[in-house]
C-alpha cells in the first residue's frame, strides 16, 4: 500500500470504545479492528466523528492510530481524522499522525467559525504543504454548518494532496455533481444513500453501519459493480431499518448500543453524549435480528 493508491472502497469510521471509567477500552477497539480484518474492510478512519474525536486528547488519537497500524495487515489502510477549526492545530496533529502510522488523513471543514472559500483553500493548503500523505476532504454540513457546492468543492480539490472527497451530505444530487466537477474519487459518507451513490459515480462509502455489518456493504458494492442489481438492493433494503436506527440518536450512542449487543465492546459514551434510552436500545436490538435473519437468506 502506496500514499499513490486511490483512495476507494469500503470504509469503516471506527467507533472508540470506552470503560466506564471513561478511559479507552483497547481490548474493546482490539475486537473491532479485528471484525473489520476479518470481513476485508479497505480501511478504517480513526478519531472521526464516530470515533467521538472532539473528546479524544491528541495522545489518544495518536495511540489510536498506533494501535490500528500494528494490529491491521498492511493492505488495510488507515485515515486519521486531524481536522478542525485551529488550522494550526490541525498541522501539528497531521504530522504527528502520519508519523504515528496514519497513510491518509480526514479533515472536516472547519466547524463554528465558517470561513469562506478562501479561507478553506487556505487551511487545506497549510495542512497539504506540511505532510506527505493524501488528504480527504470531510464536507459535512449537518455537523459543521459549512454547506459548500460542488465547484466550490472541486476547487479545493485543486491542492494536490486533496485526493478524495467523503460527502455526507446525504444530497444524491450534490454528491453526483461533486463527482462530475472534481475528477477524484468521492466517498459517500451517509450510509442511507450509499446504493444511490453507486449509481451516480461514487468511490464508495466511509460507513457507519459498517462496524456491525462489514461484510453486507462489501457484498452490495460487488453485486453492483457485477450488475447483480436486484441483491444489491435486497441487501440495502434489509440494513435500511438498522441504519436509520443508527441514528435514532447523535451517532455514535445508537452504534455503541449495537456493539454492545454484538458483545464487542460496552455501551460508553463520553459526555455530551450519553447512552441510548432503553426504548431504542430494544428497538435497535430488535431490528438487528431481523435485518441478520434477513440477511442470511439473501447471502447464502
Amino acid at each position: 500500500m502506496t500514499y499513490s493508491d486511490p483512495i476507494s472502497g469500503i470504509w469503516t469510521a471506527i467507533a472508540t470504545p470506552f470503560l466506564k471509567t471513561g478511559e479507552i477500552d483497547w481490548q474493546g477497539f482490539e475486537a473491532l479492528l479485528e471484525t473489520q480484518r476479518a470481513a476485508g474492510i479497505d480501511g478504517v478512519v480513526v478519531s472521526g466523528t464516530t470515533g467521538e474525536a472532539p473528546t479524544l486528547s491528541i495522545q489518544e488519537k495518536l495511540s489510536l492510530v498506533r494501535k490500528a497500524r500494528a494490529i491491521l495487515p498492511e493492505c488495510m489502510r488507515i485515515m486519521a481524522g486531524t481536522g478542525n477549526n485551529n488550522t494550526g492545530q490541525s498541522v501539528e496533529l497531521s504530522k504527528l499522525a502520519v508519523d504515528a502510522g496514519a497513510d491518509s488523513l480526514l479533515i472536516v471543514t472547519p466547524p463554528y467559525n465558517k470561513p469562506n472559500l478562501e479561507g478553506l483553500k487556505t487551511h487545506f493548503s497549510m495542512i497539504a504543504n506540511a505532510i506527505s500523505a493524501p488528504i480527504c476532504l470531510y464536507h459535512v454540513p449537518g455537523r459543521t454548518a459549512l454547506s459548500l457546492s460542488a465547484n466550490e468543492m472541486a476547487s479545493i480539490c485543486k491542492i494536490d494532496s486533496v485526493q478524495a472527497i467523503k460527502e455526507a451530505s446525504g444530497d444524491i444530487s450534490l454528491l453526483n455533481s461533486t463527482v462530475n466537477s472534481s475528477k477524484i474519487p468521492v466517498l459517500s459518507g451517509d450510509d442511507p444513500t450509499f446504493l444511490a451513490s453507486l449509481a451516480v459515480g461514487s468511490n464508495g462509502v466511509i460507513s457507519v453501519i459498517t462496524n456491525i455489518f462489514p461484510e453486507e456493504f462489501i457484498r452490495l458494492r460487488s453485486f453492483f459493480l457485477q450488475g447483480d442489481h436486484q441483491r444489491a438492493l435486497k441487501i440495502h433494503n434489509a440494513l435500511l431499518p438498522v441504519i436509520d436506527m443508527m441514528f435514532c440518536e447523535p451517532n455514535p450512542a445508537p452504534l455503541k448500543a449495537a456493539l454492545n449487543i454484538r458483545g464487542i465492546c460496552a455501551d460508553y459514551l463520553r459526555p455530551p453524549l450519553v447512552s441510548v434510552t432503553k426504548e431504542n436500545y430494544l428497538k435497535i436490538e430488535k431490528i438487528m435480528d431481523q435485518a441478520q435473519s434477513e440477511l442470511k437468506d439473501i447471502l447464502t
